[in-house]
């Protein structure tokens, strides 16, 4: 039987897994038995899909109206409310967002004093608490003050006492780059994030991310030099994954934000998958500036009439319709690819002066959509930035298909795979010029069909591409490739 995946809202995907549903199941209140025949139940449906993977929202709504179909609307409401077991708890902390996790929780309750047995205990009794509650979003604080409520009532006020005492002794790490120096307060946050970048999981980013700040203070470091920190997370890194991200964690560390800004580049037809990767790229860089081509389009169309610009008013692939040109119900190939470039050349602008404000103010930028094409990406402040396109190509048509029919489910109906299958020799057609596009140009083309995958090559295609950019800059000054300016580790 092939496996099936859960996808979550930020691209990422895990094994289903039948303990899951079980787990959502007894915590709404619904006995081991009875949880298990629905959780069989549900996972023969989704091996029966043609589609190997589901989204956690769409995995909630089925598990919810079995539920209800067999237990009655009391219990479906009540598993309704609840944040599911295959659903992320995010915690925030300022403008940054991590995932919850009990184990991240266990090994710091566990450094606090308590046993492991204590530790794991509490670390799940907050869990439940947390998704009986329906928590997806808390702020650090918050949680913070859940958990000593959760100590104390189950360990008692001394308890309670002894974990705040803990946490007050542990104080503030400091990082700074030299002696006399700014220091900066170190945030697991920002490593982790820093070492997803490299190719680590958010969950096993976070853990490295524990595992490193343990070191430090068994070590008794209130300040550590920036140097001895990123030797710290090469060890980690060489233990967890091998010298090779090791090897990639040095290289980003020397030369991220050291040359120039980023303007990451991410083109491809509807359906492949553009705004997931850039979206997961975007978070593993820390780039906050994020630029759909879709959104320019509305923007123009919302500030140029209909009549004006025609082509603008329509979906790339039936850009064709909006010529003057005069045209027959079945389109030639030439005829679609002149309503694309027109279409494609009208958006450009609109790109070309959000490039060049970016390029000014000297800020990181990712820009996704089917307008990201070569040629059409150019601007006067280029040599500014250190510009990374890339193509995303999805060659199984089937598969591609498929892609529609899920983003339906994912939107709610609001974005009809109809209206994509209906004009999906169209939309290979226009792939199909890109890729050859991109080839003549150099552009990496990255595969579709797993996401992860796509990510990995993605975050490859960069580290190669900074590196290159880093060399030249550092042999232009007449350095050679020593360190750049002070980086964010």
């Amino acid at each position: 039987m092939r496996e099936v995946f859960i996808k979550t809202p930020g691209g990422f995907r895990w094994p289903f897994s039948k303990g899951l549903l079980v787990e959502s199941m007894m915590m709404a209140g619904i006995g081991m038995e009875a949880a298990l025949s629905v959780a069989h139940t549900i996972e023969e449906q989704l091996r029966s899909r043609k589609r190997p993977e589901i989204t956690a929202q769409a995995l909630k709504k089925m598990l919810v109206r079995e539920v209800e179909r067999n237990f009655g609307p009391d219990l479906a409401e009540r598993l309704r409310g609840q944040t599911q077991a295959f659903e992320d708890i995010v915690v925030r902390e300022g403008y940054r967002k991590r995932p919850f996790s009990k184990g991240v929780l266990a090994r710091s309750l566990e450094d606090a004093g308590f046993s492991m047995r204590e530790a794991h205990t509490l670390a799940r009794a907050v869990e439940a608490r947390l998704r009986r509650s329906g928590v997806r979003s808390i702020d650090a604080d918050e949680l913070e003050r859940r958990i000593a409520a959760e100590i104390e009532e189950l360990f008692g006020p001394a308890a309670k006492a002894r974990y705040a005492g803990r946490q007050a002794l542990a104080g503030e790490i400091f990082v700074e780059e030299a002696e006399g120096e700014p220091r900066v307060p170190f945030s697991k946050g920002v490593l982790a994030q820093s070492v997803m970048a490299v190719g680590l999981s958010p969950d096993t980013a976070y853990r490295l991310a524990r595992d490193v700040e343990r070191r430090l203070r068994e070590a008794g470091s209130t300040v550590v030099k920036r140097d001895y920190l990123r030797r710290t997370v090469a060890e980690e890194l060489m233990e967890v994954a091998g010298e090779e991200v090791a090897r990639r964690y040095h290289l980003l560390r020397n030369i991220r934000r050291a040359v120039k800004p980023v303007h990451l580049l991410i083109g491809g037809v509807a359906g492949v998958g553009k705004s997931v990767l850039a979206s997961a790229l975007a978070y593993r860089l820390g780039i906050t500036r994020l630029i759909s081509t879709d959104a320019v389009r509305e923007i123009l169309r919302a500030t140029i009439p209909k009549d004006l610009l025609p082509t603008l008013h329509t979906s790339s692939f039936d850009s064709w319709r909006a010529l003057t040109t005069p045209y027959d119900s079945e389109p030639s190939a030439a005829l679609v690819m002149q309503g694309f470039w027109d279409q494609v050349s009208r958006v450009a602008v609109g790109l070309r002066a959000i490039q060049e404000r970016s390029a000014r103010e000297r800020t990181s930028l990712v820009v996704e959509g089917v307008h990201v094409v070569p040629g059409y990406m150019t601007h006067q402040y280029q040599s500014e930035v250190i510009q990374i396109p890339i193509m995303l190509v999805l060659e199984d048509e089937n598969l591609h298909r498929d892609r529609f029919a899920l983003r339906e489910r994912e939107t709610g109906g609001s974005r009809l795979s109809s209206v994509y299958t209906e004009h999906f020799s169209e939309i290979r057609l226009i792939q199909q010029h890109l890729v050859e596009l991109a080839r003549g140009a150099g552009i990496p083309l990255i595969p579709a069909e797993n996401l992860d995958r796509a990510i990995d090559k993605g975050i490859e295609v960069i580290v190669d591409r900074l590196q290159e950019a880093y060399f030249d800059a550092t042999q232009q000054e007449g350095q050679g490739p020593q360190t750049g300016p002070r980086p964010a580790w």
